[in-house]
């Protein structure tokens, strides 16, 4: 009898311990999907932006793809993108003083993302936003920025030889995949997203820092399918030791943005978010400066990023 008492104690001790770190869990993973709602800027109902009469001073950085200052080598063909002419502009029409440090490389940028040193930032969404979860940082995408040819988007390509006989997403089963880092949505998140859907488990997985290394992995027969950034084998990345030609792609991720103009609400009021949104519109289109090689600034798409998480499970 004390025996069973003894046993029947046991098994409820497990199932208050299973039941509370299951809610642990599920806590925890509701959490992470909290910090990750829709990025995009949507102004509270009757925000008025702030007027034009007073100066706005904004501490913006920049580290994004096509800018002169801050562009890897990879793709310094494409990359003359330049910010004087939208900062006086912005200054003398609008009374809005964007104050730019440029960044080349990204854990610069992220260390000062961290410091809280900006009031904002121009680059890849997921750059900044991946630092939300665990820093509390109130951002929000108030314009996107055009790329040279007026796109938009984002996605993130997986690439075989020309010779391969892959063809399509399940042929990756059991192969060596060569991929981005956590720090890249479209080399990373999205893609492995994708392929957990499918039930696809590569063989081996190899991660790397920039298109480049991918895609030099996959030349060398050190990898059977590579994640690449779909600007990469129209860049000077891919061009300067391989013919785009020379691959194939077999799978294309879902659309993000490509690069964004985010502010820290914590530190910009929603009325001075609209005072900036509303100038970059207006100042966009046939209007824009040339220095930005397009048509500048279109309204933020919608984007919630649903990052990949390895442990999730």
């Amino acid at each position: 009898m004390k025996r069973a008492s003894v046993i029947k104690g046991i098994l409820i001790i497990v199932a208050v311990c299973t039941l509370f770190a299951g809610c642990s869990g599920n806590k925890k993973n509701n959490a992470v999907a909290a910090q990750f709602e829709e990025t995009a800027f949507e102004p509270t109902a009757g925000t008025i932006a702030s007027a034009n009469d007073s100066m706005l001073t904004l501490r913006i950085a920049v580290s994004e793809t096509y800018c002169k200052l801050t562009a890897c080598s990879c793709i310094h063909d494409l990359a003359a993108r330049e910010y004087e002419e939208l900062q006086d502009t912005l200054k003398s029409k609008y009374n809005i003083d964007l104050q730019i440090s440029y960044f080349i490389e990204e854990y610069e940028l992220n260390d000062s993302l961290l410091a809280r040193k900006f009031d904002g930032v121009i680059c890849k969404p997921w750059l900044a936003f991946m630092l939300t979860p665990d820093n509390d940082i109130k951002y929000k995408r108030v314009a996107d920025l055009l790329d040279p040819s007026g796109n938009q988007w984002l996605t993130g390509k997986i690439i075989v030889k020309q010779d391969s006989p892959s063809k399509d997403m399940k042929d990756i089963d059991g192969k060596t995949l060569v991929a981005g880092q956590p720090d890249s949505y479209e080399k990373y998140h999205a893609p492995f997203a994708m392929l957990e859907k499918e039930g696809i488990e590569p063989g081996e997985i190899i991660n790397k820092a920039s298109c480049t290394e991918c895609i030099n992995t996959l030349s060398d027969n050190l990898a059977d399918v590579a994640i690449i950034s779909d600007y990469a084998l129209t860049a000077s990345c891919a061009v300067d030791f391989a013919k785009p030609e020379d691959f194939r792609v077999i799978a294309e991720t879902e659309k993000m943005p490509l690069c964004s103009v985010i502010l820290d609400m914590a530190k910009v009021s929603e009325a001075d978010a609209l005072r900036l949104q509303n100038a970059l519109l207006e100042i966009s289109g046939e209007n824009a400066p040339k220095g930005l090689l397009n048509k500048g600034f279109v309204l933020p798409a919608k984007w919630a990023p649903v990052p990949f998480l390895k442990d999730k499970k």
